[in-house]
């Protein structure tokens, strides 16, 4: 990982932790993989301590990482869960094995 993708991995570990000091952020595709080109946007999960996601919740979580797309030009894919949501309605997808095998925990 070059610097750049650190400095990025670290504006998007801020935000979403300034937000929610609980939340488990989790980079997967390309960039998780090591395989990212210039054409390439950041995939993230962030899993919530909470019953269910809002759409306002979710809206949020958008909008800080919005700032980081702004700041270093780099689109942002935001994938937003509550923990439990996700351990049990999407753990049969395709996303969820993917992410499984190749995610990093950031």
């Amino acid at each position: 990982m070059n610097l750049k993708e650190k400095y990025i991995i670290g504006l998007i570990k801020s935000k979403i932790q300034k937000k929610n000091p609980d939340a488990d952020i989790i980079l997967f595709g390309s960039h998780a993989r090591g395989t990212a080109n210039q054409d390439s946007d950041w995939d993230i999960l962030i899993l919530l301590n909470t019953s269910n996601v809002s759409r306002k919740t979710e809206q949020e979580y958008r909008h800080e990482l919005f700032d980081v797309e702004l700041e270093t030009g780099e689109p942002i894919s935001t994938f937003v869960y509550s923990k439990t949501d996700w351990e049990t309605k999407h753990s049969v997808t395709p996303l969820y094995y993917n992410i499984s095998k190749e995610g990093i925990r950031i």
